[in-house]
């Protein structure tokens, strides 16, 4: 996958800060969900909803696509100590 563009309103920025959440880790959990396909489609919204394990946490991604890139709409952390099998 190339270059990935996310694109953020103010109060998801806000929300990312608020949350710790760097673009670096949305990139890993959104290229891994595409090119793997493991990924969630809410076509009520026609958003994405993809996870991804980095480091020890469980990062969640909410986004759509558009000609322009990603746009993000949520994101969350769930920290824990287990970590999932691979």
């Amino acid at each position: 996958m190339g270059e990935v563009n996310l694109i953020k309103d103010d109060a998801v920025s806000a929300l990312l800060d608020k949350r710790h959440i760097l673009d670096e880790d949305i990139v890993q959990v959104i290229t891994n969900a595409e090119e793997s396909g493991e990924k969630l489609f809410r076509p009520d919204h026609r958003r994405y909803l993809a996870k991804k394990w980095l480091s020890e946490a469980m990062f969640y991604v909410e986004y759509s696509v558009s000609d322009e890139g990603y746009a993000i709409h949520s994101a969350y952390i769930h920290r824990s100590q287990f970590k999932e099998d691979k």
